[in-house]
């Protein structure tokens, strides 16, 4: 969820196009946007939606009350889609960009109205392509197209933007005095390819959960679908991922001082699956059999080359098997496959059960891994020009594995030290992990945060995030529903302690040390 070269190239042809006669900023209605050409973007369409009730154009998702704005439909470089919704009054001033997910192919609207409602001007984008989802057997040719697929890797965010910011000014008659960035996921992904390689475009960026190296990722899919698919044994059923992460919670829940459904941090973590291994000829929902207990080693463990014994990848960490239902064939079946199939090996035929983690490693990060990751840690352009990121992942994640912000994190620091990497990236960069968090939102813990508003203060103020409070509604789709829980989230290598008084569910009642 790459190499500005190899796209330089890949878009450089279409650029031409694109290379239209500047306009002045004057401030413009919203209707008589309609048809205008800019030099950044073609405006095909621009209508006011009236304040009240919002039901998004495809309609994925109803808003209750959105103030009145301006939908501008508009194309960018290359054909990328754009559409920004843009306040009618109250505008704060500020861009603010929204990420995609998966595959992408549509505007992500469920991320536009919070950002409408905070005053922002928000533009989102379908990454250049139509929709994306495939099945295994299926030729998806935007996969086959180096511009298109150059742009859902790393350059539609910045085509978007680009035309987002000349859309501002034409309809405002000014700039953005700032502009601001969030996606999770592929979204994350995209975040860090505008850090690394865009770091001029946004003035501070979250990047949640960020599926970044998309190449490893996709293998980390795969073989966890090896560990538990290719034998119908190693199979982990519903009730057993239950007995599994409830054994986790009984072994690890309580090491931190609060017994609250939550493993604070896995890596002090050591439950070992072999305590739930089925007497010898048995098999009931209270035990794993001898297969079932090799496939969470492997989960655990995470892709390694047979040849080397070298990680590919890390493991998924102990505390998130309440969501391991989707390791086991379906994100193989929504990702891995038609990527490979198309994107890899251009063979509709290609089958997952060959896949070799020695050869087949080299071969996909060479073809593909230049275009769609964004793993570079030299972010100095982005720190030099004063931009602000805050990266975050999930400890109960069901898809990534984990720890694997906390690598690039050391990465980017250029040491292992915990302690000397916050010293030398704390003025700019810091890492906040959820414990009991899934997939971008979810989990068993508190899963709620506004990034946005941290990273509005530590750009503008100068004050940089020493905590996030997350919270944990009864219904974690639902932000307006009931809290039940709030929790710090804390700046890596920080983690949050109860003071010892108050209750446990509320978060002024812990200290990030």
């Amino acid at each position: 969820m790459g190499v500005k070269t190899w796209m330089g190239v890949a878009a450089g042809a279409l650029m031409a196009a694109w290379a239209l006669p500047a306009t002045t900023a004057h401030a413009a209605d919203c209707a008589g946007l309609t048809g205008l050409t800019l030099p950044e973007a073609r405006i095909l369409s621009a209508d006011i939606v009236p304040a009240g009730p919002y039901k998004a154009p495809d309609g994925t998702v109803t808003f209750p009350d959105l103030p009145a704005f301006c939908r501008v439909v508009a194309l960018a470089e290359t054909n990328v889609k754009v559409e920004m919704w843009l306040p009618q009054a109250g505008w704060n001033g500020r861009l603010q960009g929204v990420g995609n997910g998966g595959f992408a192919g549509a505007v992500s609207y469920y991320t536009m109205g919070p950002a409408l409602q905070a005053g922002f001007a928000v533009a989102g984008t379908d990454t250049g392509h139509g929709p994306a989802e495939g099945k295994p057997g299926t030729r998806l040719d935007w996969m086959h197209d180096p511009v298109q697929l150059a742009n859902w890797g790393h350059n539609s965010i910045h085509r978007m933007t680009v035309a987002a910011k000349a859309i501002i000014r034409a309809r405002y008659g000014t700039g953005a005095t700032r502009a601001y960035f969030e996606g999770c996921s592929t979204g994350g992904a995209q975040a860090m390819a505008e850090a690394e390689y865009f770091p001029d475009d946004y003035d501070g960026i979250h990047a949640g959960a960020p599926g970044m190296n998309y190449t490893r990722l996709m293998m980390s899919f795969l073989w966890s679908s090896r560990a538990t698919l290719l034998d119908p044994a190693s199979t982990l059923p519903p009730e057993k991922l239950t007995l599994l992460h409830q054994a986790v919670l009984a072994a690890c829940d309580a090491a931190d001082g609060v017994k609250d459904g939550v493993v604070e941090d896995p890596r002090a973590c050591h439950f070992d699956p072999a305590a739930l291994q089925c007497a010898p000829g048995t098999d009931t929902a209270a035990c794993l059999t001898p297969p079932q207990v090799t496939a969470v080693q492997a989960l655990y463990a995470g892709p390694r080359n047979p040849r080397t014994g070298e990680a590919i990848y890390p493991g998924l960490a102990r505390g998130s098997e309440w969501g391991w239902d989707l390791q086991q064939g379906k994100l193989l079946e929504a990702y891995v496959i038609p990527l490979f199939q198309n994107m890899v090996y251009d063979d509709l035929t290609w089958r997952w059960q060959g896949f070799d983690f020695d050869h087949d490693v080299a071969l996909t990060d060479g073809k593909v891994g230049p275009i769609i990751t964004a793993v570079t840690p030299d972010l100095s352009a982005f720190h030099a020009r004063g931009g602000k990121l805050i990266m975050s992942q999930g400890w109960a994640d069901q898809l990534n594995a984990q720890t694997y912000p906390i690598e690039y994190y050391h990465a980017v620091a250029g040491t292992k030290d915990p302690a000397q990497a916050r010293v030398r990236l704390g003025d700019y960069f810091r890492l906040f992990m959820a414990p009991g968090m899934g997939h971008c939102f979810g989990g068993p813990g508190p899963n709620h945060f506004d990034a946005v508003t941290a990273l509005r203060t530590w750009v503008e103020q100068g004050k940089a995030p020493d905590r996030l409070v997350a919270a944990k509604h009864a219904d974690d789709r639902d932000p307006t529903s009931p809290v039940l829980r709030t929790r710090p989230l804390c700046p890596y290598p920080t983690v949050a302690h109860w003071t010892g008084t108050g209750s446990t569910d509320e978060a002024a009642n812990f200290t990030c040390r």
